[in-house]
């Protein structure tokens, strides 16, 4: 046993504030696993969300348990430092498709069998949920029991009363996840459905292997007038938000970007109101430091009457978002109150006409302008976040990003005249990954040679500025994040394989039986039977090939904000339906 974990997680309750710490007697436990470090995990607000809401409730015990930073610890649970096999319920919480090879190491430094079909009654059941389980859960299917499909808060009372009522008990393993696929909705049993191929290797159809199973499951969403909004439990100094208490504001994205799966699945946008997100302070001390937490904070309907409030008692507050059209008066006050410095935003392509294709509705002049006002008002530090290799891109689109970033240069120089500390713009250049539920889950990755050689041209093109630094990310790893967030359940042979023989990724994909750009670069066809397509998030596939047939034509369509704006997506219907609302 190494003694030295131990301290380590001993250390660091001491340090922490808002931690839980239960008896165990006759309690339901339970593991809530992040597959990466403590100073990952600790900064996801739903990874703590999961934390409080399962230790809400008086006959579970629910302890924390991250990857280990050194490859000889054993996989211990924060709060008790007991190992993953004294639990009951092994649940990780995965929101990064990168992760997933940590998820099976976790599993296989605690001993417990890979596959789900190789455990015994001896062993904990095994869930995953988080935003990777809802976009496609078909890469970790074989190695997870269950699957949440949707919200934390519609699931941990529920799943409570079943574990309950059911107790795992020798020989039953299979009725009881059985009984619990027919008793839970939003519960995906991966062992109760098949996947099968057509000779070209595209999906034939994945079907229910068991009466009464749905063919989709439907994704569970909770109303945020009934919950209190996700916020910072445990406050801790080893995180990138330290001490700070971070505040779900809302949830999902009304603007209609393309490229961005959040937009989509989270559709409608909901909002906490004011009152609901002051029920959510801590009742020992009024924070000092805010963090406002959503997809874009600028459309937040109460952002005034909030901000307002937590100005008059002296907060310093920060946005985990900013949309160059969404800088409001309120928020260049706060910028000017606050110590707060640095600001990113994200023109997403160099281009307007390529911000047509994804439905950024930006101008060059509004990116500027954004920019001066951020400047004027105190931010000394700008981040602008672009990526590459979206689709209908050229080499000029390319060049455009190198010449928006020089003109937002131009222009902050000009608004920060006489000022002795200009401060940096840093530019970061991702790839394209395309995801599962937008109008471009039908495109190729970008070949790999290709980003490479667009890296090479921003470098040269932005090379030799002052208070100008570029960042760029790596393309074989945004390769091997299609490959995940794309692939169906013949891409678990690659995690395996991974995991089992110590291989790196590279050695890995030689040994598989398929050709992994079948899955990466491959353009889909319209009616192809997508792997996601399991989870049924409401939202017509018809309507994503409009907007992605919309995106080739370079036009723009409405978002997600009203009636008046609608542009039939079938989230709302289908949800009236569901609900037998008039």
């Amino acid at each position: 046993m190494s003694w030295k974990y131990i301290r380590t997680l001993q250390e660091r309750l001491k340090v922490e504030t808002g931690h839980i710490i239960k008896d165990w007697g006759g309690k339901m436990s339970v593991a809530l696993i992040f597959p990466n470090t403590y100073f990952v995990g600790m900064s996801n607000l739903g990874f703590q969300t999961a934390y409080e809401l399962f230790n809400a409730l008086s006959d579970v015990v629910c302890e924390r348990v991250f990857y280990p930073e050194s490859e000889e610890a054993l996989v211990l649970s924060v709060e008790s430092q007991k190992p993953l096999s004294e639990f009951d319920i092994l649940a990780f919480s995965v929101p990064f498709e990168m992760d997933y090879s940590q998820v099976l190491e976790i599993l296989l430094r605690s001993g417990i069998p890979l596959r789900s079909e190789e455990r015994s009654e001896l062993h904990p059941i095994v869930a995953l949920g988080g935003i990777t389980a809802f976009l496609n859960p078909q890469p970790l299917s074989p190695f997870v029991d269950f699957f949440f499909l949707g919200e934390a808060e519609m699931f941990t009372t529920t799943f409570r009363d079943f574990f309950r009522d059911h107790r795992l008990v020798k020989l039953e393993r299979r009725k009881w996840l059985e009984d619990l696929a027919r008793s839970i909705p939003g519960i995906y049993v991966p062992l109760f459905y098949r996947e099968s191929y057509k000779q070209d290797g595209t999906i034939e159809e994945i079907s229910p292997l068991l009466p009464a199973l749905p063919e989709r499951v439907f994704v569970q969403k909770s109303s945020l007038e009934a919950t209190l909004p996700a916020r910072t439990r445990i406050f801790t100094p080893d995180t990138e938000f330290s001490n700070a208490f971070l505040v779900e504001i809302g949830r999902g994205c009304g603007r209609g970007c393309r490229f961005c799966a959040a937009g989509y699945i989270y559709r409608p946008p909901r909002f906490h109101r004011v009152d609901n997100i002051l029920r959510a302070v801590p009742e020992t001390e009024f924070p000092k430091r805010w963090g406002l937490v959503s997809a874009a904070v600028g459309d937040y309907p109460y952002l005034e009457e909030l901000s307002s409030f937590l100005i008059g008692k002296g907060v310093e507050i920060s946005f985990s978002s900013l949309r160059v059209d969404g800088i409001k008066p309120i928020v260049k006050e706060i910028f000017k109150r606050s110590q707060h410095h640095a600001v990113a935003i994200a023109p997403e392509a160099g281009s307007e006409r390529l911000r047509r294709v994804i439905n950024k509705k930006l101008s060059d002049d509004q990116i500027y302008e954004a920019c001066v006002t951020l400047t004027e008002a105190g931010i000394r530090h700008l981040k602008l976040y672009f990526m590459i290799g979206l689709p209908t891109e050229t080499d000029e689109d390319v060049e455009a990003i190198a010449s928006l970033a020089k003109g937002v240069r131009h222009e902050v120089i000009r608004a920060a005249k006489g000022v002795k500390n200009l401060g940096s713009i840093v530019v970061n250049v991702n790839a394209f990954v395309p995801k599962p539920f937008t109008p471009f889950q039908w495109v190729p990755f970008d070949e790999i040679g290709s980003l490479k050689r667009k890296i090479k041209k921003l470098q040269n093109l932005l090379k030799g500025f002052s208070n100008l630094r570029v960042h760029f990310d790596v393309p074989k790893w945004a390769y091997l994040q299609a490959l995940f967030a794309r692939g169906d359940r013949r891409v678990s042979m690659l995690i395996e394989k991974k995991v089992k023989d110590r291989l790196g990724w590279s050695d890995s994909l030689r040994h598989m039986p398929w050709n992994p750009d079948f899955f990466v670069m491959r353009e889909r066809e319209k009616e192809e039977r997508f792997p996601w397509e399991i989870v049924d998030h409401g939202i017509d596939k018809d309507f994503l090939w409009r907007e992605y047939e919309a995106a080739l034509a370079g036009k723009e369509s409405p978002g997600c904000f009203s009636k008046a704006s609608c542009n039939l997506c079938g989230v709302c219907e289908k949800e009236k339906n569901r609900n037998g609302d008039e």
